[in-house]
């Protein structure tokens, strides 16, 4: 009888759990709001309104549910009766065990208990049907402990019990209700309570691997969504703002009341506040990337409005200390300069920062030691030492302090050198300066003090140099005021024993380049005189020859060069003119345009270039009056021979005239015609046939040159030689 109401029980439970799966499974038609859900969690099944933490039951619940819980279920022993004893004894139970039930629950059903009857029931020896009306009661309380009393209560009911079968349904239904109320704090974000509750429901219910399999769901659900926003955060520390909302927005895919509204809105604001945040912070790393004292520290104000709480706040935290760094590293190098205050300066404004804090102090302190360092004095530098010294072995800055530690001690030496060489070199003697010198030369160049050494032993130098050279220039001077050739060569052989890169040098060297002019000028001025009388003469060529002399580098090269161009300019024009003469003495076209050719190549600065235009003129009218010769004969060969006339030459207008009329009669019009304006301005009016004849007798009379003289007879040609 038992086992069939199990399995019944069973097949309910599978049947259930099938039903709840598949209604997981379906989709809602529209997502409710947290307060929907949890109503319609507190309203399902057990009609629980709200959730409480269970009441502490009475005193006498309490006593008679331990005593109950304390009470343990007797297994029947085994008896080793033989085989008819067996039958004689199931005979008796059946029969008397119907009995017994149906006299039992009758009397239940007459005799029920009231509440007042439960509270003071002694639960050992109450009946079947007083637990169960009892466990009702309770259960209608809507606490975990009331659902567990209303079990334990009835619980202890033999498996074999006639209301056994009603009171498993019971119990499934008071599990049900318990894990409602887990479920009821698992969507309200308590997922360790809801646990402990679902834990609390007996294990031999039939439902109770579904219990198993609801804390395992929770578990995996709760460990999704925490991933989720754990992702989503921390893609807000790396400032992937579309990475953080496609996370945030699977939350609302969660099946919990508590991630899907209340810790989604959570992240959504995290978002947009961190955003902004973002943009604050992209803000300060662009001014710190222009560099500068004044950017970075405006860079450093708008890291530090990035509160502890944002997520933003340690990614604004390593962009205050880099920035930190970078002005701190200024401060150095202002130190490693020597600019100890430009340096204090910068270091004040270096962000607060347990990082940084002891590099700040450090540089703070070795600025300072600067101060008195600077003075130059011993008892300066021995107090900068002193300062540098508290720097211990593991501050940031030891190595540093070590340096300047070592460059102090090695000043006051060189301090120490340089005043013992002032001394020394104070008689301004040449002997003691020559000790000073090398005095300081044992100070290395770079040494703290080496420029200063460098600079005292120039100046120590010179005067030495002054000292030992002055005379050698005196000397030379006095030789000079001789004014002789001799005297004046031994005053530059006096000078010249004063070296190159010595004090002196230039002033000697100016001296010797005066009187080494006044030497060549006395040397090479008799010869360029020569030169010019012969050239004055007409012997041009040995003029030249005779200039040549003064070689370059002279003083008075420029000079004679420059008359040597002129000569050279004034011999090839005469060559050119008796060429041109000589062609022109043939007496024909082709040598009076040789003639005027070669003319033609006199410079227009040559003292010739007269003559040369006189003669172009003359064989110009030549060539014209040939052509006037020809034309009666041969017109055409008249224009060719008046066309080799030059535009230089004055008979070249005349000439163009000529060719004009000629051409003319080449081509005679048939009529004569009234001359249009472009025949009138380019003087090719048509002539009439029978006036044709005339003309050509009277142009052969009447052609001028352009003063009007005619151009009769050959010109006379001057001898210009």
């Amino acid at each position: 009888m038992n086992e069939k109401y199990k399995t019944i029980d069973r097949i309910r439970t599978l049947r259930q759990m099938k039903q709840k799966k598949q209604t997981q499974w379906q989709l809602p038609e529209r997502r409710k709001n947290r307060e929907e859900r949890l109503q319609q969690l507190r309203s399902n099944g057990s009609q629980i309104q709200t959730y409480k933490h269970p009441a502490k039951p009475s005193t006498l619940q309490k006593h008679s549910v331990s005593r109950i819980e304390k009470t343990k279920q007797k297994s029947p022993k085994s008896a080793n009766n033989t085989w008819p004893i067996k039958w004689l004894f199931w005979i008796a139970l059946l029969v008397i065990v119907p009995a017994g039930a149906g006299i039992t629950a009758i009397s239940a059903l007459f005799k029920l208990p009231s509440q007042a009857d439960c509270e003071a029931s002694y639960w050992p020896t109450a009946s079947a049907s007083k637990r169960l009306y009892c466990a009702q009661i309770l259960a209608t309380s809507p606490t975990v402990d009331s659902l567990l009393q209303a079990i334990n209560l009835v619980d202890v009911l033999s498996n074999d019990h006639p209301m056994r079968p009603n009171i498993d349904v019971y119990i499934e239904q008071w599990s049900e209700k318990i894990l409602s109320l887990g479920d009821l704090a698992f969507q309200d974000g308590k997922l360790e309570e809801a646990i402990k509750i679902a834990q609390k429901v007996p294990q031999k219910v039939s439902a109770y691997p579904v219990v198993k399999e609801q804390i395992q769901n929770w578990q995996q659900t709760w460990t999704k969504a925490e991933t989720t926003y754990k992702k989503a955060q921390e893609h807000l520390r790396q400032e992937q703002w579309n990475q953080a909302s496609m996370e945030a927005s699977r939350l609302l895919s969660v099946p919990n009341v508590h991630w899907e509204t209340k810790k989604y809105q959570e992240l959504i604001n995290d978002i947009k506040r961190t955003r902004k945040e973002g943009d604050k912070l992209n803000q300060a790393r662009d001014i710190g990337e222009q560099g500068g004292l004044d950017n970075l520290t405006n860079a450093v104000k708008k890291a530090q409005a990035i509160g502890k709480n944002s997520y933003l706040y340690q990614t604004a935290q390593k962009l205050i200390l880099n920035l930190g760094e970078q002005i701190a590293d200024m401060a150095l190098v202002e130190l490693n300069e020597g600019n100890w205050q430009e340096a204090l300066k910068i270091v004040n404004k270096v962000p607060e920062n347990d990082v940084l804090e002891e590099k700040v102090k450090d540089i703070e302190l070795l600025a300072r030691a600067h101060s008195p360092a600077n003075l130059g004095t011993i008892v300066g530098l021995e107090d900068a030492i002193a300062q540098a010294q508290k720097l211990k072995t593991e501050r940031p800055l030891y190595s540093k302090a070590q340096q300047l530690i070592s460059i102090w001690q090695q000043e006051i030496a060189d301090v120490k050198i340089i005043e013992e060489g002032k001394k020394l070199a104070q008689p301004g003697g040449i002997s003691d300066l020559k000790v000073a010198i090398a005095k300081l030369q044992t100070v290395p160049p770079y040494n703290p003090r080496g420029q200063e050494a460098t600079t005292l032993i120039g100046n120590w130098s010179r005067q030495l140099q002054q000292q030992e050279d002055r005379p050698y220039l005196e000397k030379a001077e006095k030789l000079a005021s001789f004014g002789d050739i001799s005297s004046i060569q031994a005053a530059i052989d006096e000078a010249s024993q004063i070296g190159r890169g010595r004090t002196l040098y230039e002033e000697a060297q100016q001296k010797i380049q005066r009187w080494t002019q006044r030497v060549q000028r006395s040397q090479d001025q008799p010869i360029l005189d020569n030169a010019e009388r012969l050239a004055s003469s007409g012997n041009l060529e040995q003029a030249i020859i005779t200039a040549q002399q003064i070689q370059q580098g002279r003083v008075l090269y420029p000079q004679a060069n420059s008359k040597i161009q002129q000569w050279q300019s004034q011999k090839e024009a005469k060559e050119s003119l008796e060429n041109a003469r000589q062609a022109a003495a043939v007496g024909t076209v082709d040598g009076y345009a040789q003639a005027i050719s070669l003319a033609q190549k006199v410079p227009t600065y040559s003292s010739r270039q007269l003559e040369a235009s006189q003669l172009i003129n003359q064989w110009g009218q030549q060539i014209l009056s040939i052509a006037m010769d020809e034309v009666n004969q041969n017109v055409p060969l008249a224009i060719e021979i008046a066309r080799k006339i030059p535009v230089n030459s004055v008979a070249y207008n005349s000439a163009q005239s000529q060719i004009r009329i000629w051409q003319t009669w080449l081509n005679p019009t048939p009529e004569y015609q009234t001359p249009t304006p472009e025949a009138v301005e380019y003087q090719t009016i048509p002539i009439p046939p029978d006036q044709s004849q005339k003309l050509r007798e009277e142009n052969q009379k009447t052609i001028t040159d352009e003063r009007g003289k005619p151009l009769i007879s050959a010109p006379k040609f001057m001898n210009n030689n």
